[in-house]
C-alpha cells in the first residue's frame, strides 16, 4: 500500500525563488532610491534634508534587506521541503519492498500451515479409521469369548472354587475390555462429530443403583454408599451414554482409592439441572492437574508411580457430557487427609423437565 503524499516542488521553482531572491530585493532597492531621488532632487530645488536620508534608508535599505531574509527563509522551507519529500519517498519505497517481501513470506508461510493443517486433518482421519477398524476387529473375538464363558458360566457349580473364580475374573476382564473398545470407538465418533444421542428422559436412581451393582460386583469388599433424594425428576439425555460415564468415573475412583476405604455417589437437583458426585479418598488430583486431567491420554504420575489405565475414561466423560449440555469438574482435595486427600467429580444434567417438548424422546443429536 502507497503512502498519499503531497508532490514536492519542482526544480524550476527553486531556481526561479533563487533569482528572486536577488533580483526582487535590488529592484526594490534601486526603485525606492530613484522615486526618493526624483521626489527631493529632481523635482525639488529645496536642499536635502535628514527626511530625505531616512526615507531612502527605510525604503531603499531596510525594505528590500527585509525582503530578502523573507525569501531566504521561504527558499529554506522549500529546500528542507524538497529533502523531507526524497527522505519520505525512499522510505515509502523501502516500506513498499519490506510489505511486498513480509507478504510474499507470510504467503507462503501460510501456504505452508494449510498444508500442514491439511496434512493433521489427512492424519487425524486415518488415526480415525484405523482406531474405528480394530476396535470392530476386535469386539467380534471379544463377543465370541464372552459368549464361551457364558455357556460355560451355566456349569459353574460343577468347577473347583478356584476355577470358578477365575471364570468370574475372566468375565469381568472380558466385560471391562469390551466397555474400553466400546469408549474408544465413542470417542472416536465424538472427535469426527458422527456419534448420535438417542435423547429422552432418564431416571437417574435406577442408572446409578445399576453402575454401583456393577462396581460392587467387581470390587464386593468396596464400601460404597448411593444417595439419592426421595423425589429426583429424571435428566435429558442418552441413559446408555450416561451410564457409561457413571461406570468409568466409578471405575477411575476404584483403581485410584486404595483397597477398602470409601465411595461415595450423591445425586442432587438443583435449579435446572441435576447434579452427581462420586467421591473417593484417593491421593488426589493436584490443582495444576483439574484441566489437564480431561485431555485424551493424559495420567496422573509417571509411567511407574500411576495406576493401569489409558486415560481415555475421563476425556470420554468429558466430550459427553458437554455435547449433552451439561458441565464436568473436579474438586480436590476433599479430605484432610494427607495420605488420602481425595477426590470429587462432578457432573451436571440438563432436567428432562426443562427441555422443549416438541418431538420423542428418542430424537438423534449429532455430537459436534
Amino acid at each position: 500500500m502507497t503512502a498519499i503524499q503531497p508532490p514536492p516542488p519542482p526544480a524550476s521553482a527553486e531556481r526561479l525563488l533563487s533569482v528572486i531572491r536577488w533580483v526582487l530585493p535590488l529592484s526594490l532597492a534601486l526603485l525606492a532610491a530613484f522615486i526618493e531621488l526624483r521626489e527631493h532632487v529632481l523635482s525639488s530645488e529645496d536642499e536635502l534634508t535628514p527626511a530625505f536620508a531616512v526615507e531612502v534608508f527605510i525604503f531603499a535599505v531596510i525594505g528590500p534587506v527585509a525582503v530578502a531574509l523573507t525569501l531566504r527563509w521561504v527558499s529554506g522551507l522549500l529546500a528542507g521541503y524538497r529533502a523531507t519529500s526524497t527522505a519520505l519517498e525512499t522510505l515509502n519505497r523501502s516500506l513498499e519492498e519490506m510489505v511486498t517481501d513480509r507478504t510474499q513470506h507470510l504467503e507462503a508461510a501460510t501456504a505452508q500451515l494449510a498444508a500442514a493443517n491439511d496434512d493433521l486433518r489427512r492424519l487425524d482421519q486415518m488415526k480415525s479409521e484405523f482406531v474405528s477398524l480394530v476396535s470392530h476387529q476386535l469386539r467380534a473375538p471379544l463377543t465370541n469369548i464372552n459368549g464361551a464363558l457364558e455357556m460355560v458360566a451355566q456349569d459353574a457349580d460343577r468347577l473347583p472354587p478356584a476355577s470358578r473364580r477365575t471364570l468370574q475374573i475372566l468375565t469381568l476382564e472380558i466385560q471391562r475390555l469390551s466397555r474400553l473398545i466400546q469408549t474408544i470407538l465413542d470417542v472416536s465418533r465424538i472427535e469426527s462429530g458422527r456419534l448420535s444421542f438417542r435423547l429422552g428422559a432418564v431416571a437417574m436412581e435406577p442408572l446409578l443403583a445399576r453402575s454401583c451393582a456393577s462396581t460392587l460386583e467387581a470390587e464386593p469388599d468396596r464400601p460404597l454408599t448411593l444417595s439419592v433424594p426421595a423425589v429426583l425428576p429424571p435428566a435429558w439425555a442418552d441413559e446408555m451414554l450416561v451410564e457409561e460415564v457413571v461406570r468409568n468415573l466409578l471405575e477411575n475412583a476404584v483403581h485410584y482409592s486404595r483397597p477398602g476405604t470409601q465411595i461415595a455417589v450423591v445425586a442432587r437437583q438443583d435449579a435446572t439441572s441435576i447434579s452427581v458426585a462420586i467421591t473417593d479418598h484417593g491421593p488426589g488430583v493436584p490443582s495444576d492437574e483439574h484441566e489437564q486431567i480431561f485431555r485424551s491420554f493424559h495420567r496422573l504420575g509417571d509411567a511407574e508411580t500411576t495406576t493401569s489405565g489409558y486415560g481415555l475414561g475421563l476425556y470420554f466423560a468429558d466430550k459427553l457430557i458437554r455435547a449433552l449440555g451439561g458441565t464436568i469438574s473436579v474438586e480436590s482435595p476433599v479430605w484432610p487427609d494427607p495420605d488420602g486427600p481425595g477426590a470429587r467429580f462432578t457432573f451436571t444434567l440438563p432436567i428432562a423437565a426443562a427441555e422443549p417438548d416438541d418431538g420423542e424422546p428418542s430424537d438423534e443429536l449429532s455430537a459436534s
